[in-house]
């Protein structure tokens, strides 16, 4: 599973990424614009992975709304 938030200022990016080997975690990952990691979490299914990612993703798409001045709300 992966994603992206983007807008005029910044482009997240989310994955999901399986086990490497038997007894390994899921992986859920985000990315900044900048290509550094900002947060990576641990997951004993893909399920739990890819709910946290969509929070995640629908997160940053608040905060990035909130963010642009055509909206009205930014400070």
């Amino acid at each position: 599973m992966f994603g992206q938030v983007d807008n005029a200022n910044s482009s997240y990016r989310f994955a999901v990424y399986p086990p490497s080997q038997p007894g390994m975690p899921w992986l859920s990952v985000c990315v900044g614009p900048d290509g550094d990691l900002v947060d990576a979490n641990s997951f004993a299914t893909c399920e739990a992975a890819a709910a946290a990612t969509r929070r995640a993703q629908a997160f940053f798409n608040v905060l990035t709304a909130f963010s642009q001045p055509e909206t009205g709300l930014a400070a």
